[in-house]
């Protein structure tokens, strides 16, 4: 039996003055503001990249070919769409001391304006002449349609170096900027609700966003930014709260379903989440404003103060090239969600005895700011990234009763407010480049603090004041008001190095690395059993460091083998090694198939290894004994691509995935020869095993006017967070459908279309039937728990006017209006009682309306 109560239900967020947020804001406002008025009056010059001076002498060879040479003798990667290279017709090359943007013209036929230039990858943007004139405004939006659904993008996850997606030896999800915009969203967490077996565990009360990645928990995935871990609740890279990241200035996100220990360390059990960050402007000067009005299902208003309904989101961005090397920008956005109400009467005074006060979905204010600097020349390139996110919640207590102010000896109607802070910062520097005989590398270094606070506070409902803390909380003799207290803290210095050096040309590369990570974190009061807090905040410093090395192995024009191998130290844990072999064997222009085996290690958290509260009565402790779990995945894949009749391109994915956990960390109850405790002994150990078998089939259709995706998947279990998989009799299955539809009607209109099938979910609950007096189970009962289906369905049109300086999107989410989802008991018994769990998921229907202005 576990005692253990994370306090989920009951959330608050602090509340921040309106002076301190307006002097926030403001203050990056103006820095943003001074930044780019002092850098109008500087002229702009072509990038150095696209200058520089090529020599190259081919024979005949295909478009596609040429390319790929051509980026070999300059250095970089270039990015195009399918269409651009479609001709059969040879080619040659024979250039000396030549402009690469010359070259480009006469190889492509495509001017500097169609070139965008990101680090060491040039974007080649398509350019198709008009049919007649009746069409052109069609063909402007579908153009842009197509470039930004392009089924070829260059990803950087996984990679040895940016490159097109086709050549990766992983198979890489990439959530484009095109989706971006047409979902509506602004955070991570609502951007990856459409995703096959990606689950996102909302806890209403505390506005938090938790991920589930193939059944298992935020501390299995590492969520990465810009290729470095994000600072999350305890560590860097896991269980992070993915509300608080902002799509400010997003391009795009790549994910990787299953073990990638050797690529990117602990805690990549089920995979990672890459979220890759705008790192110059696309024109001269770029700078846009956003506003988005959002019912929160069929509330809303125009209101203030505690009235206040809907939700309000404003941004603005701005970026400058400074000279062809040289380009900044920044951020900032605020989200102003006010909370769902539904049956509760809000925040207001109440003078009546209620159990009706507060809300469904707690009110949050977001604010969210970032600065970049970022320089590139031929061999080099620098980027400096500052992100800074801030959130206040309040959880307001539903309980409305009489309370007695003990200082002034009178009854007043009273009720209890949880506020909680969240505030996080992130410093990173990146550099890279080539050296020594076509050797690269890459440095990362990035100082991070995340941390929660809490506060609790007794309101007085007759003016809604603060009531003195010597009064106590109402409701509860053993809660008392607070202060702001830790919550969960961390902060850390994370670097990385990679080096790359080609041995044999075009046939084996080198690359080793190093990665170090110090956090100091601080689990803060989140444990309570019956109102009591089990332990005070606990500090501890946790360094990890590995070093890495793997081989790219062109064994023949069709095969590439990479192995690998990381070894890991920790100052705390004992650690282990992770292995990766990964082969991609080309069959033919249309056909891949790829076999990727890997491991991964998930290390324990805070509340595992240092927990503490230990007296007559309980005995609740950690386990600094505790080991890494240690995860291993094997996976087929099987890619299919075809251009069809009408310049429509096709491209499915077939692929079957195993994944074994060992060494899984649970919580343990038994009785110590010579200790009364009435709890026992509450610990951790490892102990349990998982299983996991996810079968996944896509399939993806691009022209110039539309983008259709399928997916469907068959995923299967033994075990879950608390059972291992000997209590499972047999797998248990899950099966789930996406679709997404974007199309560009006449006059420019373009529509979104997004659809989410997810079918009934099981899970076994592993009841004890009693204990005996050494507090060991006498028994246990296997109970079959099932959700029912539910579906999800966005949909929006957009418009863009005055040139598409102006861009208007209104649309509807959630349409089917899905909340919450419950388990229910299949074959329970009467006599066996148990809490079941309920996935909160959405507030149900909204609508929206989103104006942007470009210049």
């Amino acid at each position: 039996m576990n005692h253990f109560d994370k306090c989920r239900k009951s959330t608050l967020v602090r509340e921040c003055t309106v002076q301190k947020i307006i002097g926030q804001s403001f203050r990056l406002t103006l820095c943003l503001a001074l930044f780019l008025l002092g850098s109008l009056s500087l002229f702009s010059q072509q990038s150095a990249l696209l200058e520089q001076k090529i020599s190259i002498k081919t024979g005949r060879i295909s478009k596609a070919k040429a390319l790929a040479e051509l980026g070999r003798n300059a250095n970089c990667t270039f990015s195009y769409a399918n269409d651009l290279i479609q001709s059969e017709a040879l080619v040659q090359l024979d250039y000396k001391n030549t402009a690469l943007k010359t070259i480009l013209k006469k190889l492509l036929g495509v001017g500097p304006d169609l070139l965008q230039v990101q680090g060491n990858t040039i974007h080649i943007k398509a350019v198709k002449p008009a049919r007649v004139k009746a069409k052109v405004l069609v063909k402007k939006d579908s153009a842009s349609l197509s470039g930004n659904f392009d089924l070829n993008p260059v990803v950087i996850t996984g990679q040895y170096r940016p490159q097109a997606l086709n050549k990766s030896i992983y198979r890489v999800e990439v959530i484009g900027k095109a989706q971006i915009r047409n979902m509506a969203v602004s955070n991570v967490a609502e951007l990856l609700k459409q995703q096959l077996n990606i689950e996102i565990e909302n806890q209403s009360g505390m506005g938090r966003s938790k991920i589930r990645v193939l059944g298992l928990n935020s501390q299995y995935t590492k969520i990465l930014m810009d290729n470095i871990p994000i600072a999350g609740d305890e560590n860097m890279g896991s269980d992070v709260d993915l509300s608080t990241i902002s799509l400010d200035d997003v391009e795009r996100v790549e994910i990787i379903k299953g073990a990638m220990g050797v690529e990117y360390g602990a805690n990549s059990v089920a995979g990672v989440i890459n979220i890759i960050t705008k790192k110059n402007s696309e024109q001269k000067t770029d700078l846009s404003l956003e506003i988005q009005e959002e019912s929160i299902r069929n509330e809303y208003n125009l209101q203030t103060s505690d009235k206040a309904k809907g939700r309000h989101i404003q941004r603005i961005s701005a970026s400058h090239n400074l000279t062809g090397q040289l380009s900044f920008g920044g951020s900032v956005s605020r989200d102003q969600f006010n909370g769902y109400w539904g049956s509760y009467t809000g925040a207001g005074i109440s003078k009546e005895i209620t159990e009706k006060r507060g809300y469904e979905w707690s009110p949050k204010t977001s604010w969210n700011g970032n600065v970049y600097l970022s320089y590139t020349r031929k061999n080099f390139s620098a980027f400096y990234k500052f992100n800074y996110f801030s959130s206040d919640l309040t959880n307001y207590g539903h309980f409305a009763n009489g309370f007695l102010l003990k200082d002034e000896q009178i009854y007043v109607n009273a009720s209890v407010n949880n506020d909680y802070h969240n505030e996080r910062y992130n410093h990173h520097l990146n550099l890279r480049g080539d050296f020594w005989k076509d050797a690269y590398y890459s440095l990362d270094a990035s100082y991070q603090k995340n941390g929660l606070e809490h506060r609790r506070q007794a309101i007085n409902l007759q003016d809604n004041s603060v009531i003195d803390k010597a009064n106590g909380i109402p409701g509860s003799e053993k809660l008392q008001a607070t202060d702001w207290q830790k919550y969960y803290q961390s902060a850390g210095f994370y670097a990385k190095g990679t080096f790359l050096k080609p041995i044999l040309h075009k046939k084996l590369d080198f690359n080793a690395g190093f990665e170090m990570d110090h956090t100091k974190g601080n689990q803060g009061y989140t444990n309570f059993f019956n109102d009591v807090s089990l332990s005070s905040p606990i500090e501890n410093t946790l360094f990890t460091g590995s070093g890495y090395t793997s081989f790219e192995w062109n064994v023949s024009p069709k095969v590439m083998i990479r192995p690998g191998f990381r070894f890991n130290y920790s100052n705390k844990l004992k650690m282990r090694t992770n292995q990766s072999v990964t082969t991609r064997y080309r069959l033919n222009e249309q056909n891949d198939v790829r076999l990727i085996i890997g491991t991964s290690t998930r290390f324990p958290n805070y509340e595992e290894l240092y927990s503490w509260f230990v007296n007559s009565i309980h005995d609740y402790r950690g386990n600094p004994n505790l080991k890494p779990e240690y995860g291993k995945s094997a996976e087929f894949q099987w890619s299919f691509k075809k251009k069809l009749p009408g310049a429509i391109h096709l491209e499915t994915n077939l692929s079957s995935m195993f994944q074994h956990i060992t060494d899984r960390i649970v919580n343990t109850v038994y009785r110590v020869e010579g200790e009364n405790t009435l709890t026992g002994r509450n610990t951790y150990a490892n102990e349990n095993k998982y299983y996991g078998l996810l079968n996944q089939v896509d399939l993806n259709l691009v022209s110039d006017q539309f983008h259709f995706s399928l997916g469907a998947s068959l995923h299967g279990y033994k075990g879950n967070d608390g059972a291992s998989v000997d209590a499972y009799k047999k797998f248990l299955w899950n099966t789930q459908i996406n679709a997404q539809l974007s199309y560009v009607l006449p006059a420019g209109i373009r529509t979104a279309l997004f659809f989410r099938h997810v079918g009934r979910q099981p899970l076994y609950e592993i009841v004890s039937t009693g204990r005996g007096s050494d507090l060991q189970p006498t028994g246990f009962i296997t109970i079959l728990n099932k959700t029912d289906a539910y579906q999800n369905l966005d949909f929006s049109l957009a418009k863009s006017f005055l040139n598409k300086k102006v861009d208007l999107r209104l649309g509807v989410k959630n349409l089917f209006d899905v909340t919450d989802i419950k388990y229910k008991s299949v074959n329970k018994p009467d006599n066996i009682y148990y809490t079941l769990r309920t996935l909160r998921l959405y507030y149900g229907r909204s609508y929206f309306l989103r104006l942007s202005y470009k210049i």
